[in-house]
């Protein structure tokens, strides 16, 4: 009876230890991080925290923040309406080109084919009168104008439509620059709202967005139309006396 607690024992024994051995060869050493708060906040050290040198500044905290429906800049925004009526103007502009390039080409081909209309006439009421040579010249003339008629004929729509795509590039890069302006804009005064008032992110919300809910009681939209509608108008009336 004695020999067999003996043995109970060493069994214990045994099992504590292989438990112990377990808990502390996992891969994973406790460490603790100061928060700001002095309270120490235990982590737990894996194959990519171990190589990592912990501070307090790594510690969660709290954060200020806004965010401005896209929407109502877009409604309320008269920086945006006047951008807005720059991009359509450009658009009219390069449209009224194409349109002016397409009558051009087409004038053009119609002015080559009354041409050729003309000299076949006049060839054919001349001809009994003319010399050889007279009619070899004026054929001459007649196949190279046909040469040019069909020369424009395959080219036309591709002339065309080179030059539209020229415009159109144009007005994509005019209409970029003025919204990345206008985006500029909003930017640096939210940039100045946030450290005026100390708010770490200043987010914008739209329909369809990353964003799914938001509190409107973080909604500073309307602080932010109200401001820069203010000081739009303002620089926009003292650029109209200057001139």
């Amino acid at each position: 009876m004695k020999q067999a607690g003996t043995i109970l024992n060493v069994i214990l024994v045994i099992a504590v230890a292989i438990l112990f051995y377990l808990q502390f060869s996992n891969g994973k050493s406790a460490q603790e991080v100061i928060t700001e708060d002095d309270t120490p906040t235990v982590m737990m050290e894996d194959s990519l925290t171990k190589y990592m040198d912990l501070d307090s500044n790594i510690s969660a905290k709290p954060i200020k923040i806004a965010y401005v429906n896209n929407d109502s800049l877009n409604k309320n925004l008269n920086m945006l309406r006047d951008v807005e009526e720059r991009i359509a103007k450009k658009e009219k502009e390069l449209q009224g080109r194409i349109e002016g390039k397409k009558r051009a080409l087409e004038n053009d081909y119609k002015r080559k084919i009354s041409q050729y209309e003309e000299g076949k006439s006049k060839y054919t009421l001349n001809a009994p009168s003319m010399s050889d040579a007279q009619l070899k010249s004026e054929q001459d003339k007649l196949v190279k104008i046909q040469q040019q008629i069909m020369e424009m004929e395959q080219t036309l729509q591709q002339s065309l439509y080179q030059f539209s795509q020229q415009q159109e590039q144009e007005y994509m890069m005019v209409k970029a620059a003025e919204m990345e302006k206008y985006y500029l804009k909003v930017q640096q005064f939210c940039q100045s709202f946030a450290q005026t008032l100390g708010f770490d992110f200043i987010l914008i919300y739209q329909n369809g967005g990353s964003i799914l809910y938001s509190n409107t009681s973080y909604d500073i939209s309307n602080y932010v139309v109200d401001a820069i509608n203010k000081e739009y108008t303002q620089n926009k009336s003292q650029s109209t006396e200057v001139k």
